[in-house]
């Protein structure tokens, strides 16, 4: 295990992921810094222009990177570009700096499961190769970014994350409010597969990986069930006490998100987080059902 106070620099501190992450970080005593763009952090760096504040490594036992330009926008050719590069170089501009420490910080990179590609009928674990797909590129390249630091000898994990739950964010704050007025149902046949986690799992992930020194490598950090989304659909619709009696065909969602939705939202991957299962992380709610009740109701 690693020592129990780590000084730790934060990526992306102020979002979704982040912002919970550094509170569960600095209450069980670590110390944490956050590097943003502008005045927001503590430190700041500005990617494009491959600077950062050299004081904000200083004496840093990890590296938690998060940050990266959003996937939920309508692709284009320059969209695209910001997706990679923000993601490539901000990974590339931390990992030149980190290669020159006499002893490197241990570096947890946010990946995704989009790493598999699009469609795969089988359950993914981290063996399983790379697929289709220009979020499939990406993850690629960003992952590739680190190997400078695996060759000297540091101790990389990168965190390939599904579907996070959470009602302040991300997917399922966007279906909340159909679903709320009965307007909800399955996309297609419903039978592709989703791979979710929520947020205060997410969140234990990463602090169980500054924590614990045998995580390394690719790291599914999802919930041991994938569904399908048809199972998703009757779950949340129960959970909220509404129907879900409407569905809504995939010609709908590639009209409406292009490029971006026949990757996200109508992707088909079932991924197992075998190598969390090994460490003997735990999980808050691994059950959908259970994890749906607390986002909604509890959080």
């Amino acid at each position: 295990m690693a020592q129990s106070k780590q000084r730790i620099l934060v990526t992306g501190a102020t979002g979704l992921v982040g912002a919970p992450l550094c509170v569960a970080l600095s209450a069980r005593g670590h110390s944490v810094r956050r590097l943003s763009r502008g005045t927001k952090g503590d430190y700041s760096w500005d990617v494009s222009a491959g600077q950062i504040d050299p004081a904000a490594l200083n004496e840093i036992d990890v590296v938690i990177h998060l940050a990266g330009e959003t996937v939920a926008q309508r692709w284009n050719t320059a969209a695209k570009e910001r997706i990679l590069r923000s993601r490539v170089d901000g990974t590339k501009l931390l990992i030149d700096q980190l290669v020159q420490q006499a002893k490197p910080p241990v570096f947890l990179c946010a990946s995704g499961i989009s790493y598999y590609g699009i469609s795969r009928e089988d359950h993914l674990d981290e063996l399983a190769t790379s697929g289709d797909g220009f979020l499939a590129e990406v993850t690629r390249q960003w992952e590739s970014a680190v190997q400078p630091l695996i060759d000297v000898g540091g101790r990389v994990a990168l965190l390939r994350t599904g579907i996070v739950l959470s009602k302040e964010g991300g997917a399922l704050a966007k279906m909340l409010p159909p679903f709320k007025l009965g307007l909800g149902g399955r996309i297609g046949s419903g039978s592709q597969m989703m791979s979710w986690i929520s947020l205060p799992d997410l969140v234990g992930a990463y602090v169980f990986a500054v924590e614990n020194d045998l995580v390394q490598g690719p790291i599914n950090a999802v919930a041991p069930s994938p569904v399908t989304n048809l199972d998703f659909t009757k779950t949340l619709g129960s959970v909220i006490g509404r129907p879900t009696l409407f569905q809504i065909p995939n010609v709908v969602i590639k009209t409406l998100f292009g490029e971006m939705g026949q990757e996200t939202v109508l992707s088909n991957l079932g991924v197992i987080p075998a190598r969390l299962q090994q460490l003997g992380f735990e999980w808050q709610t691994p059950s959908l059902s259970a994890t749906l009740r607390k986002t909604i109701y509890q959080d």
